[in-house]
């Protein structure tokens, strides 16, 4: 599939205009960059606008190093590709309807048409490559790095309250008791500060952060009496209040299982193409924009 993506690539390449042509090219486009996903042996970037109808595109292959661009494993990743016009290719394009359903489509529409087509013959292109972890738990990651080492970043010298070996800004259950730290109310009124986060026992240790939640003596994850590892389904007989913030039910259910903690990882990479010169167009820097992409990992406790 990713030959045919090439052998469509070509094709359009083929369909030019008359390289004398002057159009006014102002490349007012937003800065997201969308990725084709029908290939696995090559990368196609590219983003549109309309009135008029145009569209830039990145072209290079797929391989060990490339391939990291888009998956950052630390800090940050950047380089430089060469545009050579064969296996690294950029291109400026204007169209008589939206490419939008055009551009990756292995069978071209046939409502598109070309109507321009330039070809970089050089230039070369810059990526920097960075991510974003958050485990959505509604507490600022910020807040989750109270270590104060100084440097103000969660990722060195990480957190880890509950010391099960996930810093607090990827772990979903930071207290380790089964409730998940959203569901703990960290910030009930959505500020972005967790002052006022709940505390049941009034112990000065929020709920999200305290292993038992009533200070009844009962571990939180102890008082899941179904054991399916969500003390929050379990009451007392007679109870409206669950098991684990009634400190009335003393019952112990011992319970050494954790729920699967799972993470985002959002990736941000930025293209910057230098030394560019066809035919309309001529600049030494020119800001190709930025793809996102987020990505789910699982961790185990």
């Amino acid at each position: 599939m990713r030959k045919l993506l090439y052998l469509l690539f070509i094709g359009l390449c083929i369909t030019s205009c008359d390289d004398g042509d002057v159009l006014d090219v102002e490349l007012d486009f937003d800065d997201e960059l969308t990725l084709c996903s029908e290939s696995s042996d090559a990368y196609l970037l590219y983003k549109t606008k309309e009135a008029p109808y145009e569209s830039l595109s990145l072209l290079f292959p797929s391989n060990s190093t490339n391939d990291n661009i888009f998956n950052p494993e630390e800090g940050v990743v950047e380089g430089t590709l060469t545009i050579n016009g064969s296996s690294v290719r950029f291109h400026y394009r204007t169209y008589d309807n939206n490419p939008e359903n055009f551009i990756c489509n292995l069978i071209p529409d046939e409502t598109v048409t070309v109507t321009n087509n330039y070809e970089a013959t050089s230039g070369t292109v810059e990526y920097y490559s960075t991510f974003v972890d958050d485990d959505n738990d509604g507490v600022p990651t910020s807040v989750e790095d109270k270590n104060e080492d100084g440097d103000n970043d969660p990722s060195t010298n990480p957190t880890d309250t509950d010391g099960d070996g996930i810093p607090d800004y990827l772990d979903e259950d930071d207290d380790n008791d089964n409730v998940k730290t959203i569901n703990e109310a960290p910030d009930p009124n959505g500020d972005g500060s967790v002052d006022d986060a709940r505390d049941t026992d009034e112990d000065l240790t929020p709920d999200y952060l305290d292993e038992d939640d009533d200070q009844d003596g009962v571990l939180t994850r102890y008082e899941d009496e179904d054991g399916n590892k969500n003390p929050a389904d379990d009451f007392a007989v007679d109870s409206v209040i669950p098991r684990y913030l009634d400190n009335n039910a003393q019952d112990i259910f011992l319970l050494d299982e954790f729920i699967e903690n799972t993470f985002t990882r959002t990736i941000s990479v930025h293209f910057t193409i230098h030394n560019i010169d066809i035919t309309v167009l001529s600049t030494d820097e020119l800001d190709l924009g930025t793809y996102e992409l987020e990505v789910e990992y699982s961790t185990e406790e």
